[in-house]
């Protein structure tokens, strides 16, 4: 079983203390929703995000659109092999369900993602496809690996450089392993989430959009299962 946490997702719903700017203001109302239900995105909100402190690792929800389409949309997730989770820079874990089908069109993804912050799951009612999920990002690896700490990797510049093969090899021997991607645009990982990983790995020297990294870690999974 393969187990992927987007890491520090660069996902959230406008901050109150950017909601009585103008051009948010000018947004809400185009969409016909209070500013703080809107997802905060740099494309739309980039002068506004300059007041924030840390407004170059926020706002980039395509990034987590690109990596969940890379990842649910595989015969590896459509078998159950693969379980994604999100875990936001405020610390909340989401649960991804392995059946749901993301909408193609940009625009209704950023309609769900809204729903799923401000109600905490989506659809609001019956059986979640994606949920806020009780415990912290270190419960979370600690459940997925079972205590082996030896199946947790971390993809991140400047890791160990992994071929394809050898990160197959890797991926497959434990039961469960776990892969954390990080899913904001700029910046490193915090200490503490570098700490929950035993092995850090790089896929190339050249740096690498996440959804390609997802893309990879996907390929040569599966691929080492089918010469297995």
């Amino acid at each position: 079983m393969l187990n992927v946490i987007l890491l520090e997702c660069a996902l959230e719903l406008v901050p109150s203390e950017l909601s009585s700017i103008k051009e948010i203001q000018q947004h809400a109302s185009r969409r016909k929703k209070s500013p703080t239900d809107l997802l905060l995105d740099q494309s739309l909100h980039g002068r506004a995000m300059t007041k924030l402190g840390d407004g170059e690792r926020r706002g980039r929800p395509d990034i987590v659109y690109l990596c969940l389409m890379n990842l649910l949309e595989t015969p590896l997730c459509k078998q159950g092999l693969l379980k994604v989770f999100l875990h936001l820079q405020d610390g909340r874990i989401v649960d991804v369900d392995s059946s749901v089908r993301l909408p193609r069109n940009y625009d209704r993804f950023v309609g769900l993602m809204e729903q799923l912050l401000t109600h905490g799951r989506v659809p609001p009612e019956g059986d979640a496809l994606l949920a806020m999920k009780g415990g912290s990002l270190p419960q979370l690896v600690s459940d997925l690996s079972k205590k082996n700490h030896e199946c947790t990797v971390l993809a991140i510049e400047g890791g160990q450089i992994v071929g394809m093969r050898d990160l197959g090899q890797l991926l497959v021997t434990p039961d469960q392993a776990v892969v954390g991607i990080g899913a904001f645009p700029h910046g490193d990982f915090t200490e503490e989430t570098k700490d929950l990983f035993s092995r850090h790995i790089e896929l190339d020297s050249q740096v690498m959009m996440a959804w390609h990294v997802c893309s990879e870690v996907i390929w040569a999974y599966t691929w080492e299962r089918r010469i297995d």
